[in-house]
């Protein structure tokens, strides 16, 4: 008897003003940030959950404080709850999004 794998959920897409925050270096999406206001882009989204969550703000405040020192403001901070995994095996996981502006 074989066992068939577990289907894999699709991951729904990441939108384009939208970085998603995980085990890099804070100065890796710091540039990521500054990269994509440099495009041109007035708002950016910023997604992290569970212990990437304090990298996130980390982030906002390298950029906010080094970079853009006073250009830039939070707009929006959105906290919530994500179930991960399958089965009996899911646990609940914080999120957070940081909605920042840069301003002229």
């Amino acid at each position: 008897m074989t066992e068939k794998p577990a289907p894999i959920a699709p991951r729904e897409p990441i939108p384009p003003d939208t970085i998603l925050i995980g085990k890099k270096p804070v100065m890796a999406y710091a540039t990521a940030v500054m990269m994509h206001f440099q495009s041109g882009a007035k708002i950016l989204t910023i997604r992290a959950r569970g212990r990437a969550i304090s990298r996130a703000v980390d982030v906002v405040e390298v950029v906010r404080r080094r970079f853009f020192s006073g250009k830039l403001s939070v707009k929006e901070v959105t906290i919530g709850t994500q179930a991960l995994g399958e089965g009996g095996d899911t646990r609940n996981v914080s999120t957070m999004d940081i909605k920042i502006e840069k301003s002229d």
